[in-house]
């Protein structure tokens, strides 16, 4: 004889509509939170139509600390980037007496997908992605009975909660900045580039619109290269080791006079290079990257990058969710509605970038 299978909260989120951390609140009474008698009577309605009942033992235990509990998902912590992201988040999750599990995808579609399916299973209470996911079909699906934050490209179209970023402004940012200074032809160097890495895309599609419409007679070189999810595993400095590697190509070409970084850690393999040959930054080379993390402001570097206001976006994401897990969205009278939270980008000038060379020196 087969044993039936017991209904799941996850099965009461869906029937009824509302997100499976609501659900459980409602279920078992929660207090300090408030719902509408509507939102009340929806899910009791779904509760007692698949014939719910609920848990106990070390299930219900296990239900009750998912509650506190939150998944940040990243493509690695190496980056200083996504390490004080995280920080970021747990310093506002803290608050709110919630603990954050961090992660690493390296931006597999397999190990993303694995863990969105490991986590939905587990009840956890909610979810942060710092990055565009890879299988969005897949977290749109998880983002019904879990709720999820992003933080992405402004471009992005994901129906989710997000807190996003103009990476095209940025680029244009970059452009204006380097044309200033008369840089007519710059290279863009930077780690794999195509549609699933969207920041990427846009940051050097502001660059080329940027140098097309103000300067038609400059060039931006692009060159990059694909790293797969095991080798950003195994090679903790492959960011690094790209912007040395593509930069050292382009130093051939003495008409360029300045080097675009998809991001900062790029952008210090970059500055390498251009020591390893001899050169000066800024005086032969000006460098530019994007994200503006901590190194980028210490005197040895002194990196000109556009600030991406990464303590501020995690403060934010956190929020978001908080107001999500206690049933803000669901209380309205419209449920669907998307938030969405825009930093726009800032241009931090250091001592990476000067006046252009001759370009024939």
């Amino acid at each position: 004889m087969v044993k039936k299978l017991s209904p799941t909260l996850r099965q009461v989120a869906e029937l009824s509509g509302f997100s499976q951390a609501s659900v459980s609140m409602i279920l078992n009474k929660r207090s300090g939170v408030s719902f509408s008698e509507e939102t009340v009577r929806l899910v009791l309605a779904a509760a007692e139509q698949l014939g719910y009942v609920k848990s106990t033992g070390a299930k219900r235990a296990r239900q009750l600390s998912g509650k506190k509990l939150i998944a940040v998902f990243c493509p690695n912590i190496s980056n200083p980037y996504y390490s004080t992201l995280v920080q970021a988040i747990e310093q506002s999750a803290w608050e709110k007496d919630f603990q954050v599990i961090v992660i690493n995808t390296y931006r597999s579609p397999e190990i993303e997908a694995r863990n969105l399916s490991i986590l939905e299973e587990a009840e956890i209470a909610g979810l942060i992605f710092t990055m565009p996911p890879q299988v969005p079909h897949a977290l749109e699906k998880t983002n019904r009975s879990v709720p999820t934050v992003l933080i992405i490209d402004k471009g992005s179209s994901i129906n989710l909660d997000t807190v996003v970023m103009d990476n095209y402004g940025a680029g244009v940012l970059i452009a204006r900045h380097l044309l200033e200074l008369g840089h007519r032809h710059i290279a863009y160097v930077s780690t794999t580039l195509d549609d699933a890495n969207s920041m990427r895309m846009r940051r050097l599609r502001g660059l080329e619109a940027t140098y097309s419409a103000e300067c038609p007679e400059g060039s931006v070189l692009v060159r990059a290269r694909d790293v797969a999810p095991r080798e950003e595993l195994q090679d903790l400095f492959i960011e690094h080791h790209v912007g040395f590697e593509l930069a050292k190509g382009c130093l051939k070409d003495r008409s360029i006079t300045a080097f675009v970084a998809v991001n900062d850690m790029v952008g210090y393999g970059v500055i390498d290079a251009i020591a390893s040959e001899n050169l000066k930054v800024p005086n032969d080379y000006s460098v530019c990257g994007f994200d503006n993390i901590f190194p980028s402001r210490l005197s040895p570097i002194s990196l000109t990058s556009v600030d991406s206001y990464i303590i501020d976006k995690g403060h934010n994401a956190f929020a978001m969710l908080y107001r999500r897990l206690n049933g803000v969205k669901e209380d309205t009278a419209t449920p669907n509605v998307i938030t969405r939270v825009e930093y726009p980008p800032r241009l931090m000038v250091r001592g990476s970038t000067a006046r252009a060379r001759d370009p024939g020196e």
